[in-house]
């Protein structure tokens, strides 16, 4: 019986897989190889999840967290379908903003994906989607 014990998955509902953090219902992940936003959606997706959506200050405070750098990384936000309409690639509302001042300003007109951690302020810029930078993966 033991051994029926080790082999069993853990089901707690408060569990997240080895290397991700929960914070709510959710699991987080950092991933620190630069990728594109589309690429980095692609691999949230091969994992499960999408690039991480934010909907409160101390969520986005628990985002900072797991990240130990000043370095900028993909969050799951985007407008690529219509300038200045900005939604979230795990389908959630976008409910909650926290861009840094003089942002979202669509610089060149070709700035359509939200990276996180950004300049001194510290919180969100539009960016060009084909910038490779690390990113941050939920799984909900």
């Amino acid at each position: 019986s033991l051994k029926l014990a080790i082999n069993k998955p853990n089901l707690n509902v408060g569990a997240c897989r080895f290397g991700w953090s929960r914070y709510g219902h959710e699991c987080f992940k950092v991933f620190t190889n630069p990728l594109s936003w589309g690429d980095a959606e692609v691999t949230c997706l091969n994992n499960g999840g999408n690039l991480a959506s934010v909907h409160s200050k101390q969520q986005y405070d628990f985002l900072k967290s797991l990240i130990s750098s000043s370095q900028s990384y993909w969050i799951g936000g985007y407008d690529a379908v219509a300038e200045g309409k900005w939604f979230w690639s795990d389908g959630s509302q976008m409910n909650y903003r926290l861009w840094n001042p003089g942002e979202p300003n669509n610089l060149e007109s070709s700035e359509h994906c939200i990276q996180m951690n950004f300049g001194a302020a510290g919180n969100w810029n539009d960016q060009t989607c084909t910038d490779k930078i690390p990113f941050v993966c939920v799984i909900s």
